[in-house]
């Protein structure tokens, strides 16, 4: 499986990297929305991990793109922010999101949420 991996920062986007590829997911990563949605105009993929605070493109505008493009829809997102506050989570979901975790994770968390939001 495919998954995309947004976030700005570098070192977060390393650690989900190393917690999924050994599972035998292939990762794409982009920076932010921006850079997400070019690449996914490039590459097919099965499912978005996705951060909120981003510069250029944030997570929440991110999300409301994908979700109002029929090509993305199905498309399964998991947030994983540091802003876990309740509100932010009902957001996320309202606008689309299948799953939501909190920074920092455990990488038994996330392999558990996709595969229960994605299948795999």
């Amino acid at each position: 499986m495919t998954i995309m991996n947004v976030d700005d920062s570098a070192t977060m986007r390393r650690i989900v990297t190393m917690s999924l590829s050994p599972n035998g997911h292939s990762i794409v990563e982009a920076e932010n929305g921006a850079d997400a949605l070019e690449k996914m105009g490039k590459t097919s993929v099965d499912a978005i991990i996705l951060d909120i605070n981003m510069p250029v493109m944030n997570g929440l505008e991110f999300l409301k793109a994908i979700r109002g493009d029929s090509k993305y829809q199905q498309i399964p997102v998991i947030v994983l922010t540091t802003q876990g506050e309740d509100e932010m989570r009902t957001q996320a979901l309202g606008l689309g999101a299948n799953g939501f975790i909190s920074k920092p994770f455990q990488k038994e968390a996330l392999l558990a949420t996709l595969k229960k939001t994605a299948g795999f």
